[in-house]
């Protein structure tokens, strides 16, 4: 035994429970034949130890060898095979324990065979150690006799096991475990090579070692090459399932998903499964010493393996992963580009992985794709320590796009272009925003439908965010056709892509008081089948909106309330936090609560920051602040807050002049206000107005001064 063998008490345990069949299985390297030599020295019972190969793997042979190995010379007994070995065996009065390593290279029969010995024979049993599946593992031999297995997971050293082999402290041990899943090899190699230090660094010189290994024990276990050329090949991705594996090996006529379960049963990996099916995922160090042959045996199919893996995490919805493996290694922009195009609204959820992914890369190189960048100056932009980072990257990716000389193509440049849109809107520049969203908008219009074919999942969220961009920059009727026109793109493939665009004209509509449209838009909303992240988070704000309002206009305001409740988990961090304001504002004034609702509006203020002050938001704050003043009876505060914010040049200020006049019983002032030149936008401006005019028409003359008044409203 070398000296640096490091005992396992905890498996001399399992070996002493003298099951009549002891299956040891694991992969070359997982330290079968050390435990079994190093247990033989603490056993009490007589030990016969065999290690097969090729030229003696039938059952015959194995017969001869084991009468040899219990010096029975007997001719007869030779001849006799297995009964002779029965005879043999029975003669013996204290306990053996027959030893079998590589037991994978012998036969099914020469296995069988040995299996009735030990049954009928109750002084004796088998260890058997096997680096891969055999008969040994069927049901079939668990009902010939008692069998208990020692699999892959038992080998594994644990973190007591490592600190003894390397050293160190307890965190240590638990790092080198999660980077090796404790293989034994890896652990030896590591002890050998001084065990403290760098685990990382530690475990890839060991690699080495352990690789130039397990390649001689391969050569010689009887591996199937066409069964380690699969599991080299699927190594290229951390995590698969049958048909991606398939995929990477290239090879139809492999049976792939039984590969990958003898990996499992070899403690390489692991199935496991999720909505979408089952999913193996290789063990970090089986990984590790599989991609180093990958590596070296098939350098030209990286290429073609890197994008059926990207393809595959897009499909099952893990656009960071397909990201990381785009600029893995040789960072492949190309790739990433496309990633980024399939998936750019997921992206932006997942900024940590982005600005790790591509901010790691050098600008001179990144700048190549100028749709990277303008992703990555996006990310940076919504960390608020990077934002001169991102606003620099934003001016990078915005140049080239706007370039005459630019060989981008039109989706490049549209995507570029909502992106820049955006980032113009979340900085408070609507008016910029939405000049670059109506250009996203035409090119997306005049772009050849063969073109967009391939980005058709992405084209409603392109057309969600140029609508807000159109609406916060307040073209109202181009912005309802922007998203009419994503909610159509997004019905024909009824992806779940259509909620953004249906739940803003929901909304828009419901505040515009074009009330059969908003319910014909919250009818399809409620027949959809959206989880409650879409219709509770950003996405589905103006529908809650609409909810809000069209249970407002039924007079019902505890359902109102309910519906606002909605906001509540990102009041902090929403765009439309403004809108939020109002709904809040106008669901307090219903449930008799003015008091309440001027506190929830002031505390959002706060909640807001700087933004909350800025001169743009007092002037949308100002009609929801002037109406909870009003419905608390303070007229000269809410003339304060007309004259200080309100927009002269908006109709919405005309109809609050008019309401005050009203409500300071002044009548005739507030007709002669509503005679404006300024025309009424939408269809509650317009509503607001003959209400109001028909209360002063009353006053002024009676109900019959109004007659007409009242049925215009």
């Amino acid at each position: 035994m070398p000296g640096d063998v490091i005992s396992r008490p905890r498996l001399f345990a399992l070996l002493d429970q003298k099951a009549p069949l002891t299956l040891v299985r694991g992969a070359c390297g997982a330290g079968k034949t050390v435990l079994l030599h190093d247990w033989v020295r603490t056993a009490d019972d007589r030990v016969v130890w065999l290690t097969a190969g090729a030229d003696g793997a039938d059952s015959d042979r194995l017969a001869i060898e084991l009468l040899r190995r219990l010096d029975v010379r007997s001719a007869n007994a030779a001849r006799a095979g297995w009964r002779g070995v029965r005879e043999a065996l029975a003669d013996f009065r204290d306990s053996l324990v027959i030893i079998v390593d590589d037991a994978a290279l012998l036969s099914r029969k020469a296995l069988v065979h040995l299996c009735e010995t030990v049954a009928a024979v109750p002084n004796v049993r088998v260890i058997a150690a096997a680096n891969r599946r055999t008969v040994l593992d069927d049901d079939g031999v668990a009902l010939m006799l008692d069998r208990l297995i020692i699999g892959p997971a038992e080998l594994m050293f644990d973190e007591d096991e490592i600190q003894r082999a390397l050293g160190g402290d307890a965190e240590s041990a638990r790092r080198v475990r999660a980077l090796t899943s404790g293989f034994p090899a890896l652990i030896h190699a590591m002890a050998k090579r001084g065990g403290a230090g760098d685990a990382e660094a530690l475990l890839e010189v060991s690699a080495e070692a352990v690789e130039e290994y397990m390649r001689m024990r391969v050569a010689r276990s009887g591996y199937n090459p066409t069964v380690i050329a699969t599991l080299v090949k699927a190594s290229f991705a951390d995590e698969l399932d049958v048909a991606l594996a398939r995929e990477l090996t290239a090879d139809p006529d492999v049976d792939v998903a039984g590969v990958l379960d003898d990996a499992e049963h070899y403690g390489f990996g692991a199935w496991s499964s999720d909505a979408r099916g089952a999913v193996f995922r290789f063990a970090p160090f089986a990984r590790l010493l599989l991609r180093r042959e990958l590596e070296r045996a098939y350098a030209d199919d990286l290429p073609r393996m890197r994008r059926a893996t990207a393809k595959w995490a897009l499909g099952r919805r893990r656009p960071d992963v397909a990201l990381r493996i785009a600029v893995a290694d040789d960072a492949d922009l190309a790739l990433a580009r496309d990633v980024v195009i399939a998936s750019w609204y997921q992206l932006l959820n997942h900024g940590h992985t982005v600005r790790t992914v591509l901010g790691a890369i050098p600008i001179s190189t990144l700048k190549q794709e100028p749709l990277l960048v303008m992703l990555l100056a996006v990310c940076y932009n919504a960390v608020r320590v990077r934002r001169v980072r991102g606003l620099q990257l934003f001016r990078i990716a915005v140049s080239a796009a706007n370039a005459r000389d630019s060989d981008l193509s039109s989706i490049d440049r549209i995507f570029i272009w909502v992106a820049e849109s955006v980032a113009l809107r979340l900085l408070g520049m609507h008016d910029r925003a939405a000049g670059v969203a109506t250009r996203a908008l035409k090119l997306l219009v005049d772009t050849p439908e063969e073109e967009k074919e391939g980005y058709a999942e992405q084209i409603p969220l392109l057309c969600a965010q140029l609508g807000i961009s159109l609406y916060y920059g307040g073209d109202h009727r181009a912005a309802i056709e922007c998203f009419s026109f994503g909610a159509a793109l997004a019905a024909t493939g009824e992806n779940e892509h259509a909620i953004s665009n249906l739940a803003m004209l929901s909304g828009i509509h419901a505040i515009n008081g074009d009330i059969p449209e908003a319910r014909h838009y919250v009818e399809l909303i409620r027949s959809g089948r959206w989880g409650r992240r879409y219709l509770d988070g950003y996405q589905g704000t103006f529908y809650r909106v609409a909810e809000a309002i069209l249970a407002l206009e039924e007079s019902d305001a505890s359902r109102a309330a309910e519906h606002v409740r909605a906001f509540e988990h990102h009041r902090a961090t929403s765009e439309h936090w403004l809108t939020m304001a109002l709904i809040e504002a106008l669901v307090s004034l219903r449930r008799r609560q003015p008091a309440l609702g001027v506190a929830q509006l002031e505390s959002l203020v706060q909640l807001r920051g700087r933004e909350g002050t800025s001169s743009s938001a007092r002037r949308s704050l100002s009609r929801p602040r002037l109406l909870l003043q009003l419905g608390l009876g303070n007229t000269t505060a809410a003339k304060a807050i007309l004259d200080k914010d309100s927009p002269e040049d908006r109709y919405e200020t005309i109809v609050e002049r008019a309401r005050i006049a009203l409500i300071e019983n002044r009548p005739r002032d507030t007709l002669r206000i509503l005679q404006s030149r300024v025309a009424p936008s939408t269809s509650r401006l317009r509503a607001s107005a003959g209400a109001l005019r028909t209360a002063a028409l009353i006053r002024t003359g009676g109900p019959g001064a109004a007659r007409h008044e009242v049925q215009a409203l």
